[in-house]
């Protein structure tokens, strides 16, 4: 390993993820390296120092990303949460859904428009200042999880309430959206990490 790659592995352990987006900065300091010649490494300067001057940036690209792939998982999980159900379910052998289900499912539906409107402001303010749109991203995340919550509990006990209803799709059906939840809350963490860490460097250096 030569120098110019030890100061780039360096620079590696010392940056977050930030969803991805390291691996393109990364990629740019290595081109810089090989075609800035002998006094490259002199100009980059330290790598702690590097590290703290393109954080800020990492911050600003993990959050820009957050604020679409969010929305996306969002707009995805409508599949499980409402198409499914929606094609597969047999008709309900009721004329008034009982309070028991109706509640539930007024939450699990409250709860997901709010996720969705959510999505929409981060997506808004992500592309005016990414920075601003990691609180409405954590606000879509935990209300999706109050709705993939209480539509999962609706879901299990449809399946007593309703002959005829499919145990085998309606767990398919709360898998998929759980497993969809979890890529929004790992999208979140890691988004929420890059801009954390970023101020505990600020602080630091402070």
């Amino acid at each position: 390993m030569n120098v110019r790659e030890r100061y780039v592995r360096e620079l590696e352990a010392r940056l977050p993820f930030a969803l991805g987006v390291r691996r393109r900065v990364l990629a740019e300091v290595r081109e810089h390296l090989r075609e800035g010649g002998q006094d490259a490494l002199g100009r980059f300067g330290p790598v702690d120092e590097l590290a703290a001057e393109l954080a800020g940036e990492l911050r600003l690209r993990a959050a820009a990303r957050a604020s679409w792939l969010v929305p996306a998982v969002v707009v995805a999980i409508v599949f499980p949460f409402y198409v499914v159900p929606e094609n597969t379910l047999p008709p309900a052998p009721w004329v008034v859904k009982p309070d028991y289900l109706a509640w539930k499912q007024h939450v699990a539906v409250a709860a997901f428009l709010v996720s969705v409107a959510s999505a929409v402001v981060a997506l808004v303010a992500g592309r005016v200042r990414p920075v601003f749109s990691l609180v409405p991203l954590i606000c879509s995340t935990i209300a999706l999880g109050v709705a993939v919550a209480f539509g999962a509990v609706v879901a299990v006990q449809w399946i007593d309430a309703v002959p005829g209803t499919s145990a085998t799709i309606t767990y398919a059906a709360i898998a998929a959206s759980v497993l969809l939840l979890l890529a929004v809350a790992l999208v979140m963490a890691e988004a929420c990490r890059a801009a954390l860490r970023h101020s505990r460097d600020q602080l630091a250096a402070d």
